[in-house]
């Protein structure tokens, strides 16, 4: 059942230089695609680990055959840890015969807009009914619960900015002193989903008493 948009962003490829090392694109990927991974969009400041520049089609695929691919921007991805390493590398294509950037095993995050491949359903979970989306998150692991609990901190952030600017707007001071204690509810929510969120991502034992 689709619950919310999968993303509200937009990633445009703005850098007209060209460099000879993936590297010094890092700065300009992270403000194209918006500091999120494009896969799954997941914002970079939610995790403690370094983003990584992701070729959409692999190195192993295009070693000796198309190098230059490795610095070509069109082909560089701004991708979480989790997602590129999922990715590793997988492609299908014929890049002898095909100079496009495609890679025919997942949707090129910048020439197609996932929000019309997938979605978020009721629990928070990554969702799509199109075929080659649902084989996308089975490569890319995107029904792990750390997607759900990202999007679910990531809400409650949300919610709690919209709280402070509806109480800082409030002129009766009995409601602005509801929203105020509403408004801690939400960032205690907050601090422990986000505390449980960047354990799970790190690998490290998430407790039953965390959670609660």
């Amino acid at each position: 059942m689709r619950y919310a948009a999968f993303k509200n962003h937009k990633i445009q490829k703005t850098c007209k230089e060209k460099f000879d090392d993936e590297k010094k694109y890092r700065d300009i990927l992270k403000k194209d695609f918006s500091d999120r991974c494009c896969y799954c969009n997941m914002p970079g400041g939610l995790v403690t680990t370094p983003y990584h520049i992701e070729h959409f089609i692999p190195k192993k695929a295009f070693e000796g055959k198309r190098d230059s691919l490795k610095t070509d921007y069109q082909n560089l991805m701004w991708s979480c840890p989790k997602c590129n390493l999922s990715k590793g590398d997988k492609y299908k294509g014929d890049l002898e015969h095909d100079d496009r950037i495609v890679n025919e095993l997942f949707y090129n995050p910048v020439m197609t807009d996932y929000n019309d491949i997938f979605y978020r359903n009721e629990l928070g979970g990554i969702d799509s009914e199109d075929p080659k989306g649902r084989e996308m998150i089975r490569l890319l692991k995107l029904y792990r619960p750390i997607h759900n609990l990202a999007w679910l901190v990531e809400r409650l952030e949300l919610l709690y900015d919209r709280i402070e600017d509806m109480e800082k707007r409030e002129t009766d001071r009995e409601r602005r002193q509801l929203l105020a204690k509403i408004k801690g509810k939400v960032s205690d929510e907050y601090m422990k989903k986000e505390r449980v969120f960047r354990a799970a991502y790190n690998g490290m034992k998430v407790f039953k008493e965390d959670m609660e």
